[in-house]
């Protein structure tokens, strides 16, 4: 398809559009109201979250029985996603597809058998850490530890049962050893680039070049928090932009996507972030403009990582010179590959 003669809207109607996080607070009842604002606005699939470390884990399952009785209600606008197919049957037929994910290991309980158990109840993905350090490893608010002997157990069963490992919210050590340790590609599904905007919760370069080494996608958010410092009068779509465009040359087009971290913004958010003020299709209009322009897939995208970085400015840390080597592989891999068919996950 050749995406350069598309409008915007044409573009966003031929496209699978996946939201790696949404960020909807996992609550009893489930926040019905933004997962329809959600399918109104056009996207294909988005990954909710069921639970995460500031609760207890037992309260996980009651939101998840939630989420599934409701999706199993209203099946003529959601699909519950047990598969890649179903979420390509959603886009055929008009609907919004839906998983969870769970925001640190903590819901695990200490034990790995619970991965099995929350796949098995609709549950696609798991990011390590909620910002402090767990049992699995560092967070991105911790002591910057890397991946603790449990932690690399939940990878090892996560790519068992075919479970996205997610590194948002860690650490910088920690998101690298996840990268190193997993067979499968890892995401990084709601963290924006610490080079333009210095916060915690955003990420490296180095985080960012092992998540894509593995094959992974690194998902821009639209939280104004991740975005720039207060004061800063630049719009935020303006600042979501600058953070593809950055990521898109950093580590290549098909390596970046979008995860919101925000659907509604409950009373539970409002504690914790500025409310963004880009909503419904708006807030994702700049889609097209970002995949008109760099699906063409330029010739600088195709050069090894690795130089670019080094043409930059940009060091190297002493302990990702296995990514440094993976860099050059993965330049080859994109030249070696040319144009993707289509638009894909962002």
């Amino acid at each position: 398809m050749d995406v350069s003669r598309l409008s915007v809207d044409e573009l966003f109607q031929n496209s699978i559009v996946w939201d790696a996080h949404c960020g909807m607070d996992p609550q009893v009842p489930i926040d019905v109201n933004s997962l329809e604002r959600i399918r109104k606005a056009g996207f294909t699939y988005v990954s909710t979250n069921v639970g995460y470390d500031v609760l207890p884990w037992q309260e996980t399952f009651p939101v998840i029985a939630g989420y599934r009785r409701f999706l199993s209600e209203n099946t003529d606008k959601y699909t519950l996603v047990s598969s890649i197919a179903d979420v390509l049957a959603a886009k055929r037929d008009g609907k919004l597809a839906v998983s969870m994910d769970i925001e640190g290991v903590s819901a695990l309980n200490g034990t790995t058998d619970l991965v099995e158990t929350y796949h098995r109840l609709g549950v696609r993905q798991i990011s390590f850490v909620y910002n402090k350090d767990n049992a699995g490893g560092g967070g991105c608010h911790g002591e910057n530890t890397g991946i603790t002997h449990f932690g690399r157990a939940v990878i090892k069963e996560m790519n068992r049962v075919g479970m996205l490992i997610d590194g948002t919210h860690c650490g910088a050590r920690m998101s690298i050893d996840m990268a190193e340790t997993s067979s499968k590609p890892i995401i990084i599904s709601h963290s924006n680039s610490r080079v333009l905007h210095d916060h915690p919760r955003n990420i490296w370069d180095e985080q960012a070049i092992a998540c894509a080494n593995t094959g992974g996608v690194i998902g821009i958010t639209g939280i104004r928090l991740f975005l720039a410092k207060v004061g800063d009068s630049t719009s935020d779509l303006d600042l979501l932009v600058r953070n593809i465009d950055y990521y898109c040359e950093l580590v290549g087009p098909e390596h970046v996507g979008i995860g919101t971290d925000f659907a509604e913004i409950t009373k539970a958010l409002e504690t914790r972030f500025e409310t963004p003020k880009i909503t419904g299709r708006r807030h994702i209009k700049w889609i097209g403009h970002w995949l008109r322009r760099h699906r063409s897939f330029p010739e600088n995208h195709c050069r090894p990582v690795s130089s670019r970085l080094h043409q930059q400015g940009h060091q190297r840390n002493p302990r990702c010179q296995f990514h440094a080597r993976r860099c050059d592989e993965l330049g080859v891999a994109l030249r070696n590959q040319g144009p993707p068919p289509g638009p894909s996950s962002g």
